[in-house]
């Protein structure tokens, strides 16, 4: 099979999941749809407006975080065009089968010439470090409510068939955590580098090898840059407070009664789940809001039509600001990252 075949398969499998779950979840709450359109053209102007300050926010906090690792490399760029290009990548993101698209369009926007190893190792680590911070703001939140709250102790979360209950929830977070954590020390390690080598070093196809080698080796620079670091890390938590803060927005726009701290808990894990392959998450980001906070356990639980109205208007959010990438990719020059 030729590989142009392969990614054909591979797209139109990735849109049939996302078709299949939007038919399943429209399907599943077919007598509730109505109820949920009332809810969402009854929404509130003024927290819809909020949440959409809070995605704006985001975007620039999140290009920061970048233009953070991609200095320590002696690749300079401002924090408005870095903003411009991480709403292109939204745009590739969200409206094309996988997210390695929208880090794909980052890289070459932040490339310059025999420079494409350090753009892809500030992404890649972008990309790792951002699901760290977001699980450690999930962990730290979840061990404030077990610590604070007899209720939130008997929550159950059932994960592939098998119930977690209060503790064993903040062990699953904790083991996620801890495993994300070790995926991103094994880049900076000079023995995971010569595994990889091992593994992938004879391939000679495009000179894989070779750039995953250059790749690797331009990771573990950031060993001499601890600062920009831990500067990404605390960014990446704020990044997912933001997105959390717009999540709970969009709810008080139709009097979603979720406590905000929640929201802290379940979002991260959302933004996890969306990693899915569809097309950006279509439809698991909607099964996955619905599943988080509609259970009697939670306080000020919502309804499914309420819950369901949330997803969907998070949902317009989300594209309104993927098509904005769109526009944007089509007006956007490349920079060259000296001085700019």
């Amino acid at each position: 099979m030729s590989p142009r075949l392969k990614s054909a398969l591979s797209t139109l499998a990735r849109a049939l999941l996302s078709l299949v779950l939007l038919g399943l979840l429209a399907w599943l709450f077919r007598s509730k749809l109505g109820a949920s359109w009332r809810l969402i053209r009854t929404a509130g102007a003024g927290p819809l407006a909020l949440a959409a300050f809070w995605y704006v926010a985001f975007i620039v906090v999140s290009s920061w975080r970048w233009q953070v690792l991609l200095h320590a490399r002696g690749l300079r760029f401002g924090v408005f065009y870095l903003a411009r290009v991480f709403t292109i990548s939204l745009f590739f993101c969200k409206l094309l089968p996988t997210s390695i698209g929208g880090d794909v369009m980052r890289i070459a926007y932040t490339a310059p010439k025999d420079r494409a190893a350090e753009a892809f190792s500030a992404t890649l680590l972008d990309r790792l470090i951002g699901f760290t911070s977001l699980l450690f703001l999930a962990v730290v939140v979840a061990i404030g409510l077990f610590a604070t709250s007899a209720q939130s102790r008997a929550l159950e979360l059932t994960v592939f068939g098998v119930p977690f209950r209060g503790p064993g929830i903040l062990v699953l977070l904790c083991a996620g955590l801890a495993l994300l954590t070790l995926l991103t020390l094994t880049f900076f390690s000079d023995s995971g580098h010569r595994l990889a080598n091992r593994v992938f070093g004879r391939i000679r196809l495009l000179k894989l090898g070779e750039r995953l080698d250059r790749a690797y080796d331009a990771v573990k620079q950031y060993r001499h840059h601890r600062p920009a670091l831990l500067a990404s890390f605390a960014a990446g938590i704020g990044v997912q407070a933001m997105l959390s803060l717009s999540w709970y927005s969009v709810a008080w726009a139709i009097g979603g009664t979720v406590p905000l701290v929640y929201y802290f808990v379940f979002i991260p894990l959302l933004n996890i789940v969306v990693n899915i392959p569809t097309i950006g998450g279509l439809g698991v980001r909607e099964w996955a809001f619905v599943l988080f906070f509609t259970p009697t356990w939670l306080t000020g639980h919502l309804a499914q039509e309420p819950a369901l109205a949330t997803a969907l208007l998070f949902l317009a959010l989300d594209l309104v600001f993927a098509l904005a990438g769109g526009v944007l990719f089509a007006v956007t020059g490349r920079k060259t990252g000296k001085g700019v």
